[in-house]
Order: C-alpha cells, then structure tokens, then sequence
C-alpha cells in the first residue's frame, strides 16, 4: 500500500510507505527509492531561499562522502524553491533512546557488557568522521547533535549512528521553521551558550550518552523547562564516571571523566583517544552477542511499546484510535510503526528519572556525593530477562498489557445469548408460606387452646 500523501514533485521519485508527525511539528517518510528504503525528513515546506539551498546542497555533499559501516550513509538531499528535505539509508530495528527508555522504564539499565559494545561501535563512527580528509587535507565532520535517538540498533545487533551534518542544516533553516516550545536536546556547555561547535563538542556529548548508557540516567532529565535545562546544560555539571560507577575500569573512567570537562580548551581527549581506552577495557565481542541475545527477547515487546498513535500515523490510515487491531501488522513488507521505532521518540522521559530534591544537588558535578537520581540503576540479566514466549522474572510483571478489543460472538440461536441486561434467576418456590402457613398457625393456636381449657376442666373435677 502506496500512501497518497499529496507529494511535492520534487518527492515524486520517492514512494512513501509511512509518514510519521512528531509532537514538534517535524514530518518524515519512510520511502521506498528504486530498491532502497530510506527516510526523508522534511526540513521546510515553505519558500527556500537560494543561499539556503546551496549551503544545505554543500553540506549534504560532505556528510554523502561517510562510508564508515558504522555510519548510516546520507543521500543527496531534496530541494526546491519552496521544499528542503535529507534523506538517509534506512536500516530496520530501534533507536538507542527507545531501547534506553524501554529498560528504564523497568527500572534496569542495559548490561555492561552490551552498553560498552554500542559505546565502541557510536566511537568507531564519530573517530571516522573526526578524521575525513578532502584533498589530503584534514577536514573533519562534525555531528553536532550526537545523542540516543542519533543510534539505531539493529535487531542483529549492528549498530549504526545517523544524522552527521543535521544540527548544521536545522540552523541553516531554523529561520523557516515554526517556533517551538520543545524541551532542548542533550548538548555540550558551548552549544547551550551559542558557541562554536567543534570536535570536541562531539567529544562532550560522547562522553554524555557513555554517562547515560553506564547508569541508565538521563543527564538533565530532572529539569522539564526548556530555560531551566539550558541554563543547567551551560554550566556542564554532570557527574562523572569515577562517582557514579567507580566499578569501571580506570582508563575507561579516566578518558570519560577528561571527556566530560566543561571548558573546551580544557577537553583535549578526542574520540579517538576514547575509542582506545574503551577496546583496552572492555570485551567488545562479547558485547554484540550479548546485545543479539538481548533483542531476541526485548524485541516483542519493544514493538508492542509502540503507541497506537504512532501506528496509525506511520500508516497513513485514519482510524478509531482504541481500536489499533485494524492497523495492518505489515504494509508493502514494512511492520506497521517501524519508522517510529527508529526515529527520535519526543515524549517526555520517565517520571523515574526526574528528582523530587533540590534541583542544585545535580549540580555538584564532583563535589560531594551523588545526586539519588543519578546514581546507576542495576543492570538487567541478558540471560534471564524477558523472552519472546513469556517469562515469570520480576520485571515480566511490569510489561503493560496490550490493548484488547472484546466482542460476543455471533451465534445461530434465535434469541441472543446476551440482551444488555442481566436478569436475577427467580427465586425457588417454598411449600410452608402464605396462606398455608397463617392457617396452620391458626389451627395449632386453636387446638393448644382448647386442650389448656379441657385440662383445667378436668383437673377442676378431680
């Protein structure tokens, strides 16, 4: 099934499968291009102007030349005088911000083994970037925007990152788009002061999403206004490594903990120098059999975490939203929702991970103890937690039910089995009452009588 999404022209080559709405008003398509499947995310549906589409034309080109197998490829763009659009290679799975949020809501974080495998695989990708050259020359690609829903998951368990080159074609048509009351994606102090955005911008949210992957916290997430967080962002206080999870190996702890400094000209560590320290302490093999394990089992119930909403929008199919048995489980060879689960999920974190304290206890960076909310949740058991065909481990209890939809069963009978009323079932007639029982009354009444006065009498005589 074709979507008649009333296409611009210059979208006229690609065959929309799914179209997905997020709350902030971005529109993507999961299209089908020749033989590939690819996403387009809609930047502006208004007049473009030329500079614009030359900057994002130039841009798209460098960020096209990533051929890492860690890298989801970019395509070349879609423009026109009044439509700016990128498209990327689509691969099948979840993003990392799902799969995160899904443990999380469990009250569990990934284990190390398979958290330390996706941290490897997202330094592998960005150390590539960091070091692409143009003419035998240094010219290195900066993300700009490297966060959870920047990692799409596989269910084999590869691992690719996405979006190189995205946070600097949003600024270029920021000026385009509507304003919007969203809470601010995870950055570096610089970014939320409106510096420059470098390297080691990379490197600050690198070693970010390692805080988040090794605790199973979000960094900032306590703070749900978007002036509070971008204040809180600027200042760069996150609680290192070395406090939170003193377990891990030093050189691991150390190269983060140099990540995470809030001063740039201070954050000389590159991704490079993280992705060694990381293959020095960590199993990274291991990792992807662990994390291939893991998605056996998590991968049902991943997908039924997608909303209803997100089903019926991703299918174009307008519906009775209570009733999400009649979205088609799979269109054109595509599951319903599988452009959701990889695109970024902009609900509001898990209430488990905002604090109820004071907001400046998060803000102690290495002074002082940790914060109750960002202190590491306990990793979840690869081996025993909850499996495609059911499981009686604790954190089974928690999986929410799917929705239902009951209905009575048409039978040949002349009457229906049921009226909308339920009737009590008439009660069982009792032979001693009534009438019966006041004139046996009557009667023993009368013969207990008489027989008192036959007594006196006789006994009057004697």
């Amino acid at each position: 099934m074709i979507i008649d999404t009333a296409a611009h022209p210059a979208l006229e080559p690609y065959k929309t499968l799914q179209e997905l709405s997020s709350e902030a008003g971005r529109r993507t398509l999961l299209a089908r291009l020749g033989e590939d499947l690819v996403t387009v995310e809609i930047l502006a549906e208004k007049a473009v102007p030329e500079e614009i589409r030359a900057a994002l034309a130039a841009e798209a080109a460098r960020v096209s030349r990533l051929s890492d197998e860690t890298i989801l490829r970019m395509r070349p763009p879609v423009l026109a005088d009044d439509l700016a659009a990128i498209v990327t290679e689509y691969m099948e799975g979840v993003s990392l911000q799902r799969l995160l949020r899904f443990a999380a809501s469990r009250g569990v974080r990934l284990p190390d083994i398979t958290n330390w495998y996706l941290i490897e695989r997202i330094l592998h990708a960005v150390a590539s970037a960091h070091a692409f050259e143009e003419e035998d020359a240094p010219s290195p690609i900066v993300h700009g925007g490297l966060v959870a829903a920047s990692v799409v998951v596989g269910w084999d368990g590869t691992t690719r990152v996405r979006d190189f080159g995205l946070a600097r074609m949003r600024e270029l048509v920021e000026s385009l788009r509507p304003e919007s009351d969203e809470l601010p994606r995870l950055m570096s102090p610089e970014q939320a002061r409106g510096e420059a955005t470098t390297e080691r911008t990379d490197v600050y949210n690198l070693a970010m999403l390692a805080v988040r992957l090794g605790t199973g916290r979000t960094p900032y997430a306590k703070y749900r206004k978007a002036a509070e967080r971008m204040l809180a962002m600027s200042d760069g206080k996150v609680a290192r490594l070395s406090k939170t999870r003193p377990d891990l190996p030093e050189a691991a702890r150390v190269a983060f903990d140099r990540a995470l400094e809030a001063d740039p000209e201070k954050r000389t560590v590159t991704a490079a120098d993280l992705l060694a320290a990381v293959r020095e302490s960590f199993d990274i093999e291991g990792g992807k059999a662990g994390l291939r394990k893991l998605l056996l089992r998590w991968r049902d119930p991943i997908e039924k975490a997608v909303t209803p909403w997100e089903r019926g929008t991703s299918t174009g199919l307008r519906m009775d939203l209570s009733m999400p048995d009649d979205v088609p489980a799979v269109m054109a060879g595509v599951m319903a929702g599988a452009l959701a689960l990889v695109m970024p999920d902009d609900r509001p974190s898990s209430e488990s991970l905002v604090s109820v304290e004071d907001p400046s206890d998060s803000t102690r960076g290495d002074k002082g103890s940790v914060a109750k909310e960002e202190k590491a949740l306990a990793p979840t058991d690869v081996a025993t937690s909850l499996s495609r065909l059911g499981s009686s481990v604790p954190e089974a209890l928690n999986m929410p039910l799917p929705a239902i939809r009951m209905s009575v069963p048409s039978l040949p009978q002349a009457e229906p089995l049921y009226t909308g009323h339920i009737h009590a079932p008439p009660a069982k007639p009792q032979f001693f009452s009534g009438r019966i029982a006041a004139v046996t009354m009557l009667f023993l009444f009368t013969a207990l009588t008489a027989g008192a006065l036959i007594l006196f009498r006789y006994l009057g005589l004697m």
